[in-house]
């Protein structure tokens, strides 16, 4: 893996940026994308579709039908809601292999599901539990059938458990990209690894003023590209059947499918908000070229006829000197005051934002780089 080798250029990028890369990306790797989200997908799409079957049936179409409801929106309503609880835990196997893949890496589906085996006890707990995501097919079980409304249990499942869930994707979004791409244990062991509630609450907490808006953008740019996505379905099943009118199609197939492809997109744009939120908080480019520029330190030199050594340094004195005496040096002086020039960057913001001693830190660390 090369770090500094990267598919998608590491920089900061507004909103809109952020919203058109990822039409770019979807549309570059749109059969992996569609792939990989399957994997979690097809069973709990599954598992909703036998919960919500009994809506359609005649005894509910007759029962809506007496007391003046609607079997159709009721259908569409549970269906679009169990999405939206769930949709955190779907898109975790996309955004596993969109981490591996801006690094070029390619991820196979047997590999992905290496991948996410050893985390998936935590990955249930945080997304399908705490984060409601399996929540909704509990309450689907206990739904009174007899009644066109249950408000025991529907008021729970559409106003409680759908708005603590999208609190919690405005306020602290990234619980995917924290358990599947930075592997955070629930619990921090003994060596001192950090802690997913750690983890989440250092890049969340600083990062609101950009979270809350995207979020709101990438709502209301999903319900049109939701609304998009029914209207094309409507136009072509009107103009080959001549029926302009909801129908089967849409309760089995239709509406599922625009989910999907939605849920698709915003899996692309919250991958993308992690990264540059990781860029305005953390400097994470610099991170990288200076990883990048440590695994070049180990250069191979000749030894005769034998083979090869490793050369490996005792200080960063005589590493920079080795370089200085075998590279290009003006590329190498350019590429120095870059990073300089990014760490002081990256310390002014965490001045500005409150934090002294992250500031300090960077400013330490630009002046051992300039000696």
């Amino acid at each position: 893996m090369q770090l500094d080798r990267t598919e998608i250029v590491i920089r900061k990028r507004s909103t809109l940026e952020l919203f058109d890369l990822s039409l770019q990306v979807l549309k570059r790797h749109w059969l992996a994308i569609a792939i990989t989200s399957a994997l979690l997908g097809i069973p709990l799409l599954i598992l909703d579709s036998l919960a919500t079957a009994w809506m359609l049936n005649q005894n509910s179409l007759d029962l809506a039908e007496q007391e003046g409801g609607s079997a159709g929106w009721r259908h569409f309503w549970h269906v679009a809601t169990l999405y939206t609880l769930q949709f955190p835990l779907v898109s975790l196997p996309t955004t596993v292999f969109l981490g591996h893949r801006i690094f070029y890496q390619d991820m196979p589906v047997a590999q992905l599901l290496r991948r996410l085996w050893p985390i998936a006890g935590r990955c249930l707990l945080v997304l399908g539990i705490v984060r409601l995501g399996l929540v909704g097919l509990v309450l689907e079980l206990l739904i009174n059938r007899q009644v066109a409304f249950d408000v025991a249990i529907e008021f729970w499942f559409f106003v409680v458990a759908a708005g603590v869930a999208l609190f919690n994707r405005a306020t602290s979004p990234f619980a995917p990209e924290i358990l599947g791409l930075e592997l955070c244990p629930l619990r921090a062991p003994p060596e001192g690894s950090i802690s997913y509630r750690v983890r989440s609450r250092a890049l969340h907490r600083y990062t609101a003023p950009q979270n809350l808006p995207r979020f709101f953008a990438a709502m209301f740019f999903g319900c049109l590209l939701f609304c998009m996505l029914i209207g094309t379905q409507l136009f072509i099943s009107g103009a080959i059947t001549g029926r302009w009118s909801w129908n089967a199609w849409f309760d089995h197939c239709g509406l599922q499918l625009s989910l999907w492809c939605v849920g698709l997109f915003l899996a692309v744009f919250r991958f993308l908000s992690y990264l540059d939120n990781r860029i305005r908080l953390e400097g994470w480019e610099i991170e990288l070229r200076l990883k990048a520029e440590a695994a070049r330190l180990e250069v191979a030199a000749p030894v005769g006829a034998a083979g090869v050594r490793a050369v490996r340094f005792a200080s960063i004195r005589e590493s920079r000197d080795f370089l200085l005496s075998t590279l290009a040096p003006r590329k190498i002086v350019e590429t120095h005051l870059s990073i300089v020039r990014k760490i002081c960057n990256v310390s002014l913001r965490l001045a500005i934002s409150g934090s002294q001693a992250g500031s300090l830190r960077y400013l330490c660390f630009a002046g051992c780089l300039v000696l």
